[in-house]
């Protein structure tokens, strides 16, 4: 076709342009359920959902069909659909090991991958779509056509570039699903669009296991179509609310508001941002996602009154998070607690935590076969704990979450490298330093369902628990370093090692010196010549 690309006019569109990317977002139909059902073929054609507590978090789509719904109580759902089988899923390991899989696979197309959660994954493919631009080009110019749905039935002008790139960036995104069925038995939905946001939303306009691509002049449409404010990625439950406040209802309510008006409720950044969303403008990157910063765990409850009870909880949620720290292999430097009190009017957002470094002596120990670790780690979690709640007056809690964070890997031979206690840094006395500080200006931060671009209301502070520290040096240790300790090595921090490693390092150390002198002393004799420390007087 010798027309097909006449609106180029032999350029390619300019690298690195926020308007010109072509973004594909990927979600996997029913994540949870499709994961027990390959791992039990036989649960396939029958209505299966998965169980957390006394909630269906997902079910397939032969439960659907039922009346069944996410997030639907247990007795509503067996009510709906008496032959459905529950599968428990509050242990979140073969979901979270499946997810990694789909993201390490998506990683072999291009490194550009951005999680979003267990189930759903951005993907820059503005280079996939040139360099086959370029191909296609050179090769003739073979037929171009959609891959899927286009949002709307709007008409493909293949004169126009974006829509000619979006067209490739659809065929691509379809290889990225066949690949995800074929080597993984996954399937999902796919959105391809000029940017995150409007990739996000049109991607599950056909459902399941379809995907959809959005032309550039049907983005307000798109937008229009939401039914409420809160379907906008980056508006949460708190934004919305306020939002609401103003009077601001709907997507068209947001667009027409005064951002004057926006900016005295949720202040600049937030305000711009907000109305920027709901027009579907979003020039946020897809940041690639490395190995997770934190690892976390939580159980959500409907009463937790006791120390007894949080005890028992926190011993099983360290149990699996001990055991994801050992797969991991890096070393935790921080731990936090994280509770919610109940409370009849801030049912969900009612959060308090506490955190604290894990002291240097616990961190080698982590991640390794010592069984022991696990009772250390529950005498701190129970003092942060302490620190939140006053167990001497009733309490009722809703939930505990841990999280270890500062993850970092261990240096070369860790295990019995003095090294290791080298590089530790000493655990400061005072730190009031707050890990995993929120960003207002990127809604993707959170990495959740109902993400939200105003930062989160916890009340998360930094404490130190007074921990028995027998080995820290007193100041009078302090101004005595011993002539043996080699140079660049923390006096605090040798101070703290264990005796075992101290004498090594000491006798290490006097060796050197001792064979250092035996050489100055023979200087002529031993190098041949005079001594280049120490040169020989007449």
């Amino acid at each position: 076709m010798s027309n097909l690309f006449a609106g180029y006019h032999g350029q390619a569109m300019p690298k690195g342009n926020a308007w010109n990317r072509i973004i594909v977002h990927l979600d996997l139909d029913c994540f949870y359920a499709q994961v027990e059902m390959i791992c039990n073929p036989e649960l396939r054609s029958k209505p299966l959902g998965v169980q957390q507590k006394y909630l269906v978090v997902t079910c397939n789509y032969e439960a659907r069909n039922f009346g069944v719904k996410k997030l639907m109580g247990v007795k509503e759902a067996k009510e709906k659909c008496p032959d459905l089988i529950l599968v428990n899923g509050e242990d979140l390991t073969k979901y979270r090991e499946f997810s990694y899989r789909v993201t390490e696979l998506l990683k072999t197309f291009t490194p550009l991958i951005e999680r979003l959660g267990f189930d759903e994954n951005f993907v820059d493919i503005t280079e996939l779509v040139e360099r086959r631009l370029t191909e296609w080009k050179k090769a003739s110019l073979p037929n171009i056509s959609v891959s899927g749905h286009v949002y709307n039935n709007q008409t493909v002008d293949f004169h126009d570039p974006m829509h000619v790139r979006l067209a490739i960036g659809s065929q691509i995104a379809e290889k990225m699903r066949g690949a995800m069925c074929s080597r993984l038995g996954l399937t999902g939905c796919a959105g391809v669009a000029t940017n995150k946001v409007l990739s996000k939303l049109v991607s599950g306009t056909f459902k399941p296991n379809q995907q959809t691509i959005l032309l550039p002049e049907n983005r307000q449409n798109l937008m229009a179509s939401l039914d409420h404010l809160r379907k906008i990625p980056g508006i949460g439950f708190k934004t919305a609310k306020r939002l609401l406040n103003l009077g601001l209802c709907t997507v068209q309510d947001l667009q027409d508001c005064s951002v004057e008006i926006l900016e005295k409720e949720l202040g600049i950044p937030a305000a711009h941002l907000i109305q920027k969303l709901s027009w579907g403008e979003d020039h946020s990157p897809v940041i690639p996602s490395g190995a997770p910063q934190s690892l976390s765990d939580e159980d959500s409850f409907k009463k937790c009154s006791s120390e007894a009870e949080v005890k028992k909880k926190i011993e099983e949620l360290l149990t699996n998070l001990l055991d994801r720290l050992y797969k991991d292999g890096r070393k935790p430097h921080t731990i936090r607690l994280t509770i919610r009190q109940f409370s009849a009017t801030n049912k969900w957002f009612n959060r308090e935590s506490r955190q604290c470094p894990v002291p240097s002596h616990l961190v080698k120990r982590i991640g390794s076969e010592d069984t022991s670790i696990k009772a250390d780690l529950v005498s701190i979690l129970m003092k942060l704990f302490r620190k939140m709640i006053n167990v001497e007056v009733p309490f009722h809690l809703t939930l505990l979450n841990i999280c270890f964070s500062n993850l970092k890997d261990p240096p070369a031979s860790s295990k019995e490298s003095i090294q290791f206690y080298l590089s530790q840094s000493s655990p400061s006395l005072s730190s009031n330093t707050t890990e995993d500080r929120n960003s207002e200006n990127t809604w993707m931060e959170h990495q959740g369902k109902d993400s939200d671009v105003l930062p989160g209301e916890r009340n998360t502070r930094c404490v130190q628990p007074k921990f028995h520290t027998p080995c820290l040096p007193t100041t009078s240790d302090l101004q005595r370093p011993s002539p043996l300790l080699p140079a660049g090595i923390d006096y605090n921090v040798f101070n703290q090692l264990p005796s075992d490693i101290k004498e090594e390092i000491i006798s290490s150390q006097k060796k050197v010196r001792d064979s250092t002198e035996t050489l100055w002393s023979h200087g002529e004799s031993e190098l041949g010549g005079k001594s280049p420390c120490h040169p020989k007087t007449k």
